[in-house]
């Protein structure tokens, strides 16, 4: 058995935000949201990703791999 729960549908316009919260409201609030800055995203750095990371979106190791003969011994 799937329950199905009964929402009622709120329309998202601009007209029915006027209505239900004032003009107002909704001037102040769309002039804060421009105004603030809030967290900006980091710049994207390839060079923190881990060698995983790197193989899984196309590019190689961060460093290259160490040579045969250093290996043994």
């Amino acid at each position: 058995m799937i329950q199905t729960l009964e929402r009622p549908n709120d329309a998202f316009t601009i007209e029915a935000t006027i209505a239900k919260f004032g003009a107002g409201k909704v001037l102040r609030s769309a002039l804060l949201a421009l105004i603030s800055r809030g967290n900006k995203p980091r710049p994207l750095d390839a060079g923190q990703l881990s060698d995983h990371l790197r193989r899984d979106i196309g590019l190689g190791p961060a460093e290259p791999p160490p040579e045969p003969w250093s290996m043994m011994r």
